[in-house]
C-alpha cells in the first residue's frame, strides 16, 4: 500500500483511495470487508469554509466498501469541484438541441425552446436542483461533466 501511495500521481485523496484499493486487491484485511472511509483535512477548506474537513466520506456497511467509497468520492468531486476550463462547452447548434431534448425528457422544459434565455433558465434550474451550484457558468456555456450527468439521467429514465 505504501509503495502505491508514494508512486501514484494525483491528489492526496486519490492516492489514498488507490492505496486502499490495491491493499484490498493484495488480500485485504483478514477479517473481510465491511467499511471504509476517507478523511482529508485542509485548513478552512470544509463546506462554506466553516471547518477543515475538506473531504469526509465513509461507508459503514457495504459488500464492496472501497469500491463504494471510490464512487462516493467521484460524486463528491462532481458536486464540490469547480469546472475544469478545458471541459467547458459553448452551447450552440447540435449541442443546443441535445441539451434542449434532455431538459424536456427531465421535465425542465415542456417543449423545444424558442429563445436562448428560456434554455438558459432551464439549465440554471437543472444546476440548482441537482446541486451543481459550483458548476454554474456564464450564459451560453456548460460544463462537460454536468452534460454527462444530464445524459446519464436521461438514459436511466
Amino acid at each position: 500500500m505504501a509503495d502505491v501511495f508514494q508512486s501514484k500521481p494525483g491528489t492526496l485523496a486519490e492516492r489514498l483511495l488507490e492505496a486502499l484499493y490495491e491493499g484490498q486487491e493484495a488480500g485485504g484485511d483478514s477479517r473481510g470487508k465491511q467499511s471504509a472511509c476517507l478523511l482529508v483535512v485542509k485548513e478552512g477548506a470544509g463546506y462554506g469554509g466553516t471547518d477543515d474537513r475538506y473531504i469526509d466520506l465513509r461507508v459503514d456497511d457495504h459488500v464492496e466498501p472501497i469500491d463504494e467509497l471510490i464512487r462516493l468520492y467521484q460524486l463528491h468531486q462532481l458536486y464540490f469541484n469547480k469546472p475544469n476550463p478545458d471541459e467547458i462547452l459553448e452551447i450552440t447548434g447540435e449541442l443546443k438541441e441535445t441539451i434542449s431534448s434532455y431538459l424536456i425528457e427531465l421535465n425542465y422544459l415542456t417543449a423545444p425552446v424558442s429563445s436562448d434565455e428560456e434554455l438558459w433558465e432551464a439549465i440554471q434550474s437543472f444546476h440548482l436542483i441537482e446541486n451543481f451550484d459550483e458548476r454554474v457558468l456564464d450564459s451560453g456555456l456548460i460544463d462537460l461533466k454536468v452534460l454527462d450527468f444530464m445524459k446519464q439521467l436521461v438514459t436511466r429514465a
